[in-house]
């Protein structure tokens, strides 16, 4: 049983019946000496900050001040302090630390649970606690990819970090200036390939300089053209704090995510603007995004794309009508006509369309808005010529767009919460594979109608929103456009 003198967590019970179901008055030792499976306990306490997880909040700093020889009540308090540790520990590597929907209110993909007191027991009685354990730990290479530049962003903070750039003209390759040494520093802490000068040339922006510039730019998500601007100042200005923080905060999320995502999936990432197209492993299809702009924002979450529309209709939102298409035909009453809109309403359980020439805008308003607009299939259509389906709550779906100049902008949050797609010809011809399908995609969209195909079998869909990701086995951070990162650290 629980030690009355001991304070632990939520696992008292747990801890109880783990005691109740041993015939040995220790978990973790043997005539007050630590066995192998102690050892192995206390291993994996002590890598919990590998995970960007602190080995204190699992009694580790407590456990190496006990000695279990010393008396009885220093056994009981080391025994059930380790199985505490270990319990909260199995919990978090597998799940993660947090509730996902407290910490980041727009993460929707259910968290997987375990059973931390079965599997503690299961594991004890197997013999193979170590292997049982590390069997916890995500294995995507992602995950074990930001495990490495834990240490890496570590050792930056241990070195005291980078300094500050104060505030520059901007700069480019040619220019000299005063704080460019600086800035050379700065860039050679993360970047090796770059060797700093001699004081009087390191004043000079050069080619080699503006390469390594340009490679910051990639590995930060800035516009990659080799110029130091206030962009570019700002996240060099960014700590190697700030940083190891952003990328305990992605650890914790990638531990939110299913074990299983499947053999054939659809990757979304939010932050970094992508879409990407899984099978058995390999990435097959790659491709920019735009997602919804901050006061529009698109959730994380998960689905199954079960169906496609090709020439589709917009059936447009009420809140998008009011907010963006009323002010636009108000301003040019030509505008639903040049744009394929139609107007409709419901009266009586009828709808009746109506011609817009004919209906006084001015006196139409947010309070007063009594129509259905919906545009039709066409070049002007807001969803271009394809759409992917797929249930959930907000009415999102995947979709072409009649502005693909969008797609050059390195700040992609542009839509009203659905997520724009770069290639929607070549998802579809993924997203088709074995589907059966007696017409081509390029078919379906030359016959210029509205064609609904269901998928035989139905697409996994994930959306994520991770600041930090690995590009060609490269970490990468990127903005937090939504500001998601921050709730989370403070809860962290």
């Amino acid at each position: 049983m629980v030690h009355p003198s001991i304070e632990v967590t939520q696992h008292n019970k747990i801890i109880s019946r783990l005691y109740n179901n041993t015939t040995s008055r220790y978990l973790w030792l043997d005539k007050r000496q630590l066995t192998t499976q102690a050892h192995d306990a206390l291993d994996f306490i002590s890598a919990a900050s590998n995970h960007g997880l602190r080995p204190d909040d699992y009694h580790y700093s407590t456990l190496h001040l006990l000695d279990p020889t010393q008396s009885e009540n220093s056994a009981k308090q080391f025994d059930i302090l380790l199985t505490d540790g270990l319990l909260q520990l199995i919990h978090d590597i597998s799940n993660g630390r947090l509730d996902a929907i407290i910490a980041d209110p727009d993460w929707f993909i259910p968290q997987t649970k375990i059973n931390a007191g079965e599997f503690l027991q299961q594991a004890l009685l197997t013999g193979h606690l170590r292997s049982r354990l590390n069997a916890l730990i995500p294995t995507r290479t992602e995950y074990h990819a930001l495990t490495s530049a834990i240490d890496r962003y570590q050792s930056y903070v241990d070195r005291g970090g980078w300094e500050q750039i104060p505030e520059t003209q901007v700069l480019r390759s040619g220019d000299t200036h005063h704080n460019i040494p600086l800035i050379q520093a700065r860039l050679a802490f993360e970047d090796e390939s770059l060797t700093v000068k001699d004081t009087e040339k390191s004043k000079y922006f050069d080619t080699l300089m503006e390469q390594a510039v340009r490679r910051f730019q990639k590995k930060h998500s800035l516009k990659n053209d080799g110029i130091i601007g206030s962009e570019t100042r700002y996240a060099m200005n960014i700590s190697a704090s700030e940083r190891l923080r952003q990328i305990q905060i992605n650890l914790e999320r990638r531990r939110w995510m299913p074990k299983d995502l499947g053999q054939r999936y659809l990757f979304v990432n939010l932050a970094n603007y992508k879409l990407s197209a899984i099978e058995n492993g390999d990435t097959k299809l790659d491709m920019r995004i735009m997602i919804g702009r901050k006061t529009r924002p698109t959730p994380s979450f998960s689905s199954q794309v079960n169906h496609l529309v090709f020439n589709p209709y917009w059936n447009i939102p009420p809140n998008l009508a009011i907010l963006d298409l009323l002010p636009q035909q108000q301003a040019n009453t030509n505008y639903f006509y040049l744009k394929g809109i139609r107007v409709f309403s419901i009266d009586n359980g009828q709808k009746t369309e109506h011609d817009p020439y004919t209906i006084d805008w001015e006196s139409v308003s947010d309070q007063n808005f009594p129509y259905i607009l919906r545009q039709d299939p066409g070049e002007h259509n807001a969803l271009g010529q394809l759409k992917f389906m797929f249930p959930n709550q907000w009415d999102i779906y995947l979709h072409d767009t009649a502005h693909k100049e969008l797609f050059t902008e390195s700040k992609r949050s542009l839509s009203s919460g659905c997520i724009r797609l770069e290639d929607p010809i070549a998802l579809a011809n993924f997203s088709l594979i074995n589907n059966g399908s007696e017409l081509s995609v390029m078919d379906m969209i030359a016959s210029n109608e509205n064609i609904g195909l269901v998928l035989t079998k139905s697409l996994p869909i994930y959306a994520v929103y991770f600041t930090v990701w690995l590009d060609d086995g490269e970490v990468i951070f990127s903005a937090d456009v939504y500001d998601r990162d921050q709730h989370v650290a403070e809860l962290l």
